[in-house]
């Protein structure tokens, strides 16, 4: 099936030929090697940010077996540093910030790349650990970005700020971050990310009824799948493109409160479709619709400017 040395070729109904459903495996790899795989295998599903810290490699979660290993992986989800399957020699292609500044900790702040890594750590590990339900647990992280931002150069220097902040406990006014975060949220989210696919590709939008169907197949069961979604949540914290392409760390926030909307919609899509309440099997394909349509369709530098609208303050 291979035609060229850059690409494989699908199957009449767009699968790859050379993935072995039972065993869940490329066949390719595991008869030749990783050297013998084509050039577009080297970067789906992979997705890489190259910064002064190094190459990070993230999953796109929209590739089936990405999304069932982040689901299925016993253990707590971390940050691994230098894995066996992402080698220092491969060729990475992702968003290169190289030669740009640190992510922007607010507006007229930068972070260093220390501090910075110090939130991003935070993010996965605070996020997929979580005991808590979704909604609270994203308001946690809020309250953690509100208290990095009030940093001030009196502070001392921002790596300690970051770390001491981090571990300490922080309060923040829960009707303002409801205030922020609350456009991020809901099908009206969904809606948003839609509005960002570029003309000539399409999404469907939100089912209808959305509350009915969500209320009749998904509601009961999201409280209990939520270690699940925070799995995903955490795991899409890292990685993120969003630290470059915005103007700091509450369109962060902001873009995993959309995710969490972007995923329970299509949660409900699953279960309509299948006509079942929620399970772990409609939760993958959940997954990969939500990344099919935020990593794969949206043009970011769309969806971005509505996303840096959490930066604004109160009085803005």
């Amino acid at each position: 099936p291979i035609v060229g040395t850059d690409w494989l070729e699908p199957d009449d109904t767009g699968a790859c030929r050379c993935y072995d459903r039972d065993g869940r495996r490329c066949t390719v790899q595991r008869e030749g090697g990783e050297a013998m795989l084509p050039r577009s295998c080297y970067h789906f599903p992979r997705r890489a940010l190259l910064d002064s810290r190094g190459t990070s490699v993230a999953l796109s979660l929209f590739c089936p077996t990405a999304a069932a290993l982040l689901l299925d992986a016993p253990g707590p989800l971390r940050i691994v540093r230098q894995p066996a399957a992402f080698p220092a020699a491969r060729e990475y292609e992702g968003l290169d910030a190289r030669e740009e500044w640190p992510p922007l900790l607010r507006p007229d702040v930068l972070f260093d790349p220390p501090s910075y890594a110090l939130w991003e750590q935070h993010m996965v590990e605070a996020v997929a650990s979580s005991s808590r339900g979704v909604d609270d647990t994203l308001l946690d992280l809020a309250v953690r970005a509100e208290a990095l931002r009030a940093w001030t150069s009196d502070d001392g220097p921002l790596e300690e700020w970051t770390r001491v902040t981090l571990a300490s406990s922080a309060e923040a006014d829960a009707d303002a971050l409801a205030r922020r975060y609350g456009p991020f949220t809901g099908h009206a989210a969904h809606a948003a990310a839609i509005a960002a696919v570029p003309a000539g590709l399409s999404f469907p939008a939100a089912p209808h009824p959305f509350e009915a169907l969500d209320a009749r197949w998904v509601a009961s069961a999201w409280t209990t799948m939520s270690p699940l979604v925070l799995r995903v949540l955490g795991a899409k914290a890292f990685a993120s493109w969003t630290a470059y392409q915005s103007r700091g760390v509450r369109t962060q926030v902001a873009e995993l409160f959309m995710t969490a909307a972007v995923l329970r919609v299509e949660c409900v899509r699953a279960c309509a479709t299948a006509q079942r309440p929620l399970d772990a099997a409609l939760l993958a394909d959940a997954v990969r619709e939500m990344d099919r349509l935020l990593v794969h369709l949206v043009e970011r530098e769309q969806l971005l400017p509505w996303l840096g609208k959490a930066e604004l303050d109160d009085e803005d």
